[in-house]
């Protein structure tokens, strides 16, 4: 199958645990509703809902070579994702991600591997050639080749602005598609609402298209023919861990089919808000029918959800 996307990222193992409320103090228990074993992290998790909708893509970077390097591996090729070229070595990231009934919230307790960074020695440039896109996570050496190659080969860039960074600042003229957070925005521009002042601005720097991800009230997005908000979906939220990387899948996937970056803000806010109706940023993930049923109608067949719930369940898939 062809394959135009191409990403690099940290893949991480998410042990899931969904509690009816988080204890505050000191010796409170809490009871377990749901527990699930997923892949996380953020280009991983867009890849996979990429795949969900029906693409096919490729991944860099290093992944353990233990049984957590082992699950990713099974995982991404359930969603359709080339891992030929990743690196294995050391013990993968793990986090325990609380959520609970109360605040809809989340709470990460992280673990870092013994994995090697990824090295520009790693690349093999011909095969990131033979992609059309590229949907990075951060602003380091490898990256800065990474999108040099997209672009001499006359690709597309796309970025994860996830937190701030002055290195992602600087990098902003080497990217074509930039989607930042909620805490970016408010981290340049507080609390004002002058989006498409602000969202000029950032163009300015580099990028052709900036989106914002705003939460629960939806995106906002700017290019070369103005702006446009999109607003949220109201569903019934289980978790929203990975709601913003499966937005960057969904906006890339509706961008390679051609449409405009505020009809691809709109699709993503459906693919981010069905995610939001299960746990992690795997079972949640919607195929395309789901999406194009939810925007018609407001509503979905919850089938593949239930049916990847079971699935993530138990480690060892």
């Amino acid at each position: 199958m062809k394959r135009d996307l191409i990403a690099y990222g940290t893949p991480f193992m998410d042990n899931l645990v969904h509690i009816d409320h988080l204890p505050t103090k000191k010796d409170e228990g809490a009871r377990i509703l749901q527990t699930s074993w997923q892949g996380g992290g953020k280009v991983s998790s867009a890849l996979t809902a990429f795949g969900q909708l029906g693409g096919a893509s490729s991944m860099l970077g290093v992944v353990g070579a233990d049984s957590y390097g082992d699950f990713l591996l099974r995982d991404y090729a359930r969603y359709d994702v080339d891992t030929s070229h990743m690196v294995r070595d050391g013990v993968n990231s793990f986090s325990l991600v609380l959520s609970d009934e109360v605040t809809h919230g989340r709470n990460i307790i992280g673990r870092p591997g013994t994995t090697r960074r990824y090295a520009l020695e790693d690349i093999d440039e011909d095969f990131v050639r033979q992609h059309h896109v590229l949907h990075l996570e951060n602003a380091d050496p490898v990256s800065h080749r990474l999108a040099a190659i997209m672009r001499e080969n006359g690709g597309i860039v796309c970025f994860d602005g996830d937190g701030y960074s002055d290195a992602t600042q600087a990098m902003l003229p080497e990217i074509d598609v930039f989607i930042g957070s909620e805490f970016y925005y408010n981290k340049l521009f507080g609390e004002s609402e002058e989006y498409e002042k602000n969202l000029s601005a950032v163009r300015a720097r580099g990028p052709k298209v900036v989106v914002f991800t705003l939460g629960d009230k939806g995106s906002v997005v700017a290019w070369e023919d103005g702006w446009s908000f999109a607003p949220g979906f109201k569903v019934p939220v289980v978790d929203t861990l990975g709601a913003g990387d499966v937005y960057h899948g969904g906006y890339i996937f509706a961008m390679m089919q051609g449409k405009r970056p505020d009809e691809c803000a709109r699709f993503a806010n459906a693919v981010a808000a069905i995610k939001c109706t299960g746990i992690g940023g795997r079972a949640g993930t919607p195929n395309l029918e789901m999406v194009e049923q939810f925007l018609e109608t407001g509503t979905f067949d919850r089938s593949l959800i239930e049916e990847k719930t079971k699935l993530y369940a138990n480690f060892g898939v």
